[in-house]
């Protein structure tokens, strides 16, 4: 995974206002004077291990890796990383915010989190093709 593309793409009929590049969690945004047309959203969903789970990192290291290669396709330098912990149940964002966004993606993910049965079930496949928890019963049984 050393290049990504934009999941999520959107067009502007006139410039938003976007912030430097910050995580979900921050509080205080810097708006300077960067503005765009093109804003695209990337959601990445991973695996974490007992080592490395954190995912704040994770999507800044992320972002700031897929902007500045030649091999990733954004259309425009401004976006958003989305990015989930299926292991842990964790997410995080990071990168550039208009104004009223954060609020937003910070609800939608909270209810994603808890209401999606899909990312349940992939959570639960993949824990069964990893052999995290066993199949069947551990013990026999008795008659």
């Amino acid at each position: 995974m050393n290049s990504s593309c934009a999941d999520i793409l959107l067009f502007a009929a006139y410039k938003w206002n976007v912030s430097r590049p910050s995580l979900l969690a921050d509080s205080k945004d810097t708006m300077d004077n960067t503005t765009t047309q093109k804003y695209w959203i990337d959601v990445q969903l991973r695996w974490g291990d007992y080592d490395s789970h954190d995912i704040e990192r994770y999507a800044r290291a992320k972002f700031l890796d897929y902007t500045t290669d030649n091999m990733s396709i954004y259309p425009s330098p401004t976006g958003l990383l989305i990015a989930i912990d299926l292991a842990y149940s964790l997410y995080s964002a990071y990168g550039n915010w208009y104004p009223g966004s954060k609020p937003v993606i910070q609800c939608a993910l909270e209810t994603i989190m808890k209401e999606n049965p899909i990312l349940h079930l992939l959570r639960q496949r993949i824990r069964m093709a990893l052999k995290q928890y066993p199949l069947g019963p551990s013990e026999p049984d008795l008659s």
